[in-house]
């Protein structure tokens, strides 16, 4: 007969309802796990990108939401928000259907998916947010500069 599934003293199977008990305790000790997990790589990734505040990015928009948009940086895996009221240009709203935020002058979207440039702007510590401001989107560039020539 399994052993498993005996009481330690060997007196029978433990009961179905200490099984429950022990799976479920088993269970909430992994997700306070994969939690702290999670907490640790956010602060990590805070940490090293305090010292990056000003510099810039390529980074993917993430996420459309109707208080900005996440972006996930090129090769980084660090996300940061850029917060809607931070796009000057023009005023942005958010149109939840297709899930973009657009100019309503210029009508400039941006949706998810698209590639954009981005300057590491703050960092909350305590929270462990990163928040990015606009540069501009990524485009191929189609002119070359030319060089002056000096007389």
């Amino acid at each position: 007969m399994d052993d498993r599934l005996h009481a330690p003293s060997g007196d029978g199977p433990i009961p179905l309802e200490e099984l429950h008990a022990i799976a479920e305790e088993s269970s909430q000790s992994e997700r306070r796990a994969d939690e702290a997990e999670r907490e640790l790589m956010e602060w990590k990734k805070t940490k090293f990108m305090q010292d990056r505040i000003g510099e810039d990015f390529d980074g993917l928009i993430i996420s459309v939401t109707k208080f900005g948009f996440f972006v996930e940086l090129t090769d980084m895996f660090v996300e940061g928000l850029v917060p809607l009221d931070t796009l000057i240009d023009d005023r942005y709203t958010f149109h939840e259907n297709t899930r973009e935020i657009i100019g309503q002058r210029t009508r400039r979207i941006f949706r998810l998916g698209q590639r954009v440039r981005v300057l590491v702007d703050r960092i909350d510590p305590v929270e462990r947010k990163i928040q990015f401001a606009l540069l501009d989107e990524m485009k191929p560039s189609r002119t070359k500069r030319k060089k002056r020539l000096r007389m």
